[in-house]
């Protein structure tokens, strides 16, 4: 099943070649520069808003909210950078209908994770975001995006989180059971996530890893090609 979602043509003949191994070294360190800062500057509103004694329920729904945000500006972003018609876009704002009919009657859902993408009106890909991903997360996201494959709609298919707290178990028997249908995880802190010491107090705050950072924009930039 195709989906497009109509976009200005700003394209040019001049329009450069969009993979990381070619684009112009200063146009890719301006995009990796712009995510890492945005990143940080994100990590260091969460210190600050700890400290200032947020409550936790305030802060979970803050934490999530910017990642997605990130996510989003990162993607439109290299859009505007390499000049290409990628747009990502909120997913409850773009919600796909799935069709199934039961006997003589017809049942529909509307269904989205949080980020889909678009290349040239086309939808080609879907992003789950979360501050931290465990087991119950991981499920959920898989089963999200099967139903995606499962009423035809060819899409890639991501996780993009700062902590891993996933059994691993957990994980083997998913992948399994879906027939690896998440693409890729894209997880940008080192280390298992642990409740007893949150990266949004400065006491336990993490570094990012700038190479999953960068292999999280290539694949990005990848999508331009798709």
């Amino acid at each position: 099943m195709e989906d497009t979602l109509k976009t200005t043509d700003s394209t040019t003949d001049s329009t450069p070649d969009s993979t990381p191994d070619s684009t112009p070294f200063s146009t890719l360190d301006i995009i990796r520069n712009k995510a890492l800062e945005e990143l940080t500057g994100i990590m260091d509103k969460w210190c600050e808003s700890y400290s200032s004694n947020y409550t936790g329920g305030k802060m979970r729904g803050d934490r999530g909210a910017d990642i997605e945000v990130f996510v989003r500006n990162t993607i439109n972003t290299i859009a505007v950078e390499v000049s290409k018609k990628l747009v990502a876009v909120k997913g409850s704002s773009d919600k796909k209908e799935l069709k199934l009919m039961i006997g003589e009657k017809e049942i529909k859902k509307d269904h989205q994770v949080d980020i889909h993408i678009y290349l040239d009106g086309k939808f080609i890909a879907v992003i789950e975001c979360k501050a931290y991903l465990d087991s119950c997360y991981y499920v959920r996201a898989c089963d999200d995006f099967s139903l995606f494959k499962k009423f035809g709609y060819d899409v890639k298919k991501y996780i993009f989180t700062l902590e891993n707290s996933i059994d691993e178990d957990t994980k083997v028997f998913t992948d399994h059971v879906t027939e690896n249908v998440c693409d890729n995880i894209f997880c940008l802190l080192d280390g298992k996530r642990t409740s007893a010491k949150p990266v949004y107090d400065s006491k336990f705050r993490k570094p990012i890893n700038i190479q999953k950072l960068y292999e999280f924009i290539d694949y990005m930039f990848q999508l331009c090609d798709a």
